[in-house]
């Protein structure tokens, strides 16, 4: 009898566990369903951006040469006001 009245319990707690588990494993699946990561346009935008600069493998070659050979030579020069001008823009 004593035994019988153990396994009740047993069985008892064990139901209740099992409950408990259920609504655990409901709530969680609620909180899955409900999280959302959702990005910006500005942010989306810039990820469009940077892919479109990392995947451009375009240099324009004469271009750089061009410069390369003016700076070498020494007749490379920018004026300081256009520098200047290029500096301060953002700021007025």
């Amino acid at each position: 009898m004593i035994v019988n009245n153990n396994i009740q319990s047993v069985t008892t707690l064990y139901g209740s566990a099992q409950a408990a588990h259920a609504y655990r494993s409901k709530a969680v699946g609620k909180a899955a369903q409900q999280d959302e990561v959702v990005i910006s346009e500005a942010g989306q935008s810039f990820s469009d951006m940077l892919q479109k600069l990392r995947s451009g493998d375009e240099v324009r070659q004469e271009k750089v040469d061009a410069y390369t050979q003016a700076i070498e030579s020494g007749t490379y020069h920018v004026d300081a006001k256009d520098i200047a001008a290029k500096m301060l823009g953002p700021m007025m």
